[in-house]
């Protein structure tokens, strides 16, 4: 089992004062940002509402630089080979598989208010996977009156090439607490292998704001995060007796779920930047940094 890094206790002990702390200095703060509101600006729609609500909004347009670092293991669902010019077959017992993904991406995220409560993004940047695996394959040559044969397969594989994705935010509140929800899919086509990576990630948050001097502006928050994935990896192994076998490995994450933390600190209006750090205290963990300008 793996345990939570010294830097994720350092960062969530941060998170727990700074929440204590907003919460002491922002009774009246409001629920999505702490700028002026721009009467002349069109976005968001339904402005005018937010502003009888007492709510400040953000400048409309972001731009942002986007780090995602993320680690975890993998779970085999399927395996199969293709040998000596024979159809691709499935291989039932595959239980000796040791796989784990180390996935970075790099993106420029676009983003607009469309609603005073609703953020909408697109997403494009360049992706990079690193897949460690110990594998021990059996083949069964039920067509020839041969022993089966054993494949020892120790790799590890780097795939790379560019991402892109789109998602949508929803932020809602009260007074100094705030909540949102994120939705968002992202694709990426690496060079050596034949077929895209998808994923849907999905989370929630939840925290306080508050004033930081009289320009700037603080969140805290914890949350979670459900990552559904699905890849298919090829692997092509030499084998004595088979000659060159292409084995596809399907996979996906072993443990979806992770608990997240994080701060934002938006500066003048116009420059936030935003650290997290997510683990489910066992094989998977993820970081992530935003820096945007807002105008």
């Amino acid at each position: 089992m793996k345990v939570i890094s010294t830097f994720s206790l350092i960062l969530l002990t941060v998170i727990f004062l700074a929440n204590g702390f907003l919460f002491a200095q922002s009774a009246d703060t409001t629920t999505v940002n702490q700028t002026a509101t721009d009467e002349k600006r069109i976005l968001p729609f339904w402005s005018d509402w937010a502003k009888d609500q007492g709510i400040d909004l953000p400048l409309p347009f972001g731009v942002s630089a986007n780090y995602i670092f993320m680690s975890r293991d993998v779970d085999i669902t399927d395996v199969t080979v293709e040998f000596l010019d024979r159809e691709p077959e499935s291989i039932n017992d595959f239980s000796n598989f040791a796989v784990r993904n180390k996935t970075s991406v790099a993106a420029v995220k676009f983003d607009v208010w469309v609603l005073p409560l609703l953020n909408v993004y697109v997403s494009l940047g360049y992706a990079s996977t690193n897949a460690k695996m110990n594998v021990n394959i059996t083949i069964e040559r039920s067509i020839l009156p041969l022993p089966p044969v054993d494949l020892d397969i120790e790799t590890e594989t780097e795939v790379a090439g560019p991402y892109w994705g789109i998602g949508s935010t929803l932020v809602a509140g009260y007074k100094s607490w705030f909540i949102m929800a994120d939705a968002n899919y992202g694709k990426t086509s690496p060079s050596g292998i034949n077929n895209s990576i998808d994923f849907t990630f999905l989370s929630a948050r939840s925290g306080f704001a508050g004033n930081m001097g009289q320009n700037n502006l603080m969140k805290a928050w914890l949350g979670a995060a459900y990552l559904y994935s699905t890849t298919t990896l090829e692997i092509k192994v030499p084998s004595e007796t088979l000659g060159e076998v292409l084995v596809r490995i399907e996979q996906h994450p072993v443990n979806p779920w992770t608990f997240h933390s994080g701060f934002m600190i938006t500066l003048n209006d116009q420059f936030d930047f935003m650290a997290e750090l997510g683990t489910n205290f066992k094989d998977a963990s993820i970081s992530v940094l935003n820096m945007t300008y807002r105008f």
